[in-house]
């Protein structure tokens, strides 16, 4: 028989909800699930460089900036810095670069294959568009922290553009356009004017930027969520023992108990059982599987909340 091994994190007992003096309890625990990344790119074994895409950049009066050079190299050395993070590389082995591909530009094969010949990289990581939009002032506001400062509130629409292509056959890996807000609150002795404040939000952008380089690269890698889950138990050996395995993650002496107790006259014990192997082949990656014996559970008798649970199981299969 092969071999489960399990994908999920420590279990975590919660409690347990009895259900009846002769039914099954409930009980609950927490898992650590991997979720698919949201633009996922594979850096495995491949050399990466960020580019930054230089240009005159744009300020006026519906933005307070557009491809400042400042704040885009800030947001590519984020983006570089969370890169070496992740693939757990040295500090410094993602190389930052500019290039200035002028007006109404459009990648191509040989572009590609030039900025990846430059930079002797597999994947390109290129900054496009760091755009600030009009900002909104709050001002005259006491300061929480002292009464000697006022505080003035600054909000503005934020875009990121980032591109991610592969040097080789110049395919575009992955487009992450993200549009966000962006929030400071900046301290003054008096009432400052409008034109300080924003100077002030620009200033403070810097560091800003580096932190969105790093938030934008987390979406790039799969993360982990911590998920309720819950087992059906009954106050007999053989049910404490299919526990004590799915403690252990041995799911398939467990799932060997729940099988036999499938066939049980007790129609919500047969249900219970079925369960159970659901939320096992789920834990243990058989998404498929586990949607069959959610079947099996409905048939013997449908368990509370049984319906919803198998929606998230298609869902989640979708998903892949």
């Amino acid at each position: 028989m092969k071999t489960i091994y399990p994908i999920t994190g420590l279990i975590l007992l919660v409690s347990v909800i009895i259900l009846s003096s002769c039914g099954p309890a409930i009980q609950l625990f927490n898992i650590d699930e991997r979720v698919a990344p949201l633009y996922p790119v594979n850096f495995d074994n491949r050399s990466i460089s960020v580019y930054v895409t230089m240009d005159s950049g744009e300020e006026g009066e519906n933005m307070l900036f557009k491809n400042d050079s400042a704040q885009m190299s800030n947001l590519a050395t984020g983006i570089a810095s969370s890169l070496e993070k992740n693939l757990l590389l040295d500090e410094g082995a993602v190389y930052v670069f500019n290039h200035y591909p002028g007006g109404g530009f459009k990648y191509n094969m040989e572009y590609i294959h030039s900025l990846s010949a430059a930079s002797n990289s597999d994947i390109l990581v290129v900054v496009d568009t760091l755009m600030v939009g009009k900002t909104q002032i709050m001002n005259d506001l006491k300061s929480p922290i002292t009464q000697s400062y006022r505080s003035n509130y600054v909000f503005a629409p934020i875009r990121t553009v980032i591109n991610v292509f592969d040097g080789i056959t110049a395919e575009r890996l992955s487009r992450i356009d993200q549009k966000d807000t962006v929030y400071w609150e900046i301290l003054s002795r008096s009432d400052a004017r409008d034109n300080a404040i924003k100077y002030k939000a620009v200033e403070s952008m810097l560091k800003v930027a580096t932190t969105l380089g790093e938030d934008i690269v987390t979406m790039m890698f799969p993360q982990w969520q911590t998920v309720g889950k819950y087992l059906y138990i009954y106050p007999v050996p053989s049910w404490q023992k299919a526990y004590e395995y799915s403690l252990e993650f041995k799911w398939r002496e467990a799932m060997d108990i729940w099988l036999e107790e499938t066939s049980h006259q007790d129609a919500i014990r047969a249900a219970s059982a079925a369960y159970n192997i659901a939320v096992a082949c789920e834990l243990t990656d058989r998404l498929e599987l586990a949607i069959e014996w959610i079947d099996v559970s409905i048939k013997k008798f449908r368990l509370q909340g049984v319906l919803s649970y198998k929606q998230s199981l298609i869902k989640k299969l979708e998903k892949r």
